[in-house]
């Protein structure tokens, strides 16, 4: 059973991550700024979702694994191919992983707490 605190973490990081990249995005700041932060969110959800699938067994997070390993061996191409916009596939998979990461925070916030919880 996931724990509340773990998902209530891992979705306050994400969001702070995702917030600091709209607002890199925004100003005025260098574009390492916005790549760097981009890459940590990346980071970020890939070990999530590495912990979730080994340490909890959570089924539904392994075709994100292989989401994040394929965008990442296609990355040199990707870049060579299609420049900046190879940002644009990868922002819509970080995307998809923090609208499901929300969805398992308010499912296992609803959860009734076990007596060990108390």
């Amino acid at each position: 059973m996931i724990e509340r605190s773990r998902m209530k973490m891992d979705m306050i990081g994400q969001t702070v991550l995702i917030l600091s990249i709209a607002l890199t995005g925004f100003s005025n700041l260098p574009r390492a700024w916005f790549i760097i932060l981009f890459a940590i969110l990346g980071v970020w959800q890939g070990a999530s979702a590495l912990h979730l699938a080994l340490a909890y067994e959570y089924q539904a997070r392994y075709p994100f694994l292989w989401l994040f390993s394929g965008l990442l061996l296609a990355l040199p191409l990707g870049i060579w191919l299609m420049g900046d916009w190879v940002m644009a596939p990868l922002g819509l998979g970080l995307l998809t992983y923090y609208i499901v990461t929300v969805r398992d925070t308010a499912y296992v916030l609803q959860r009734p707490r076990p007596f060990w919880d108390l």
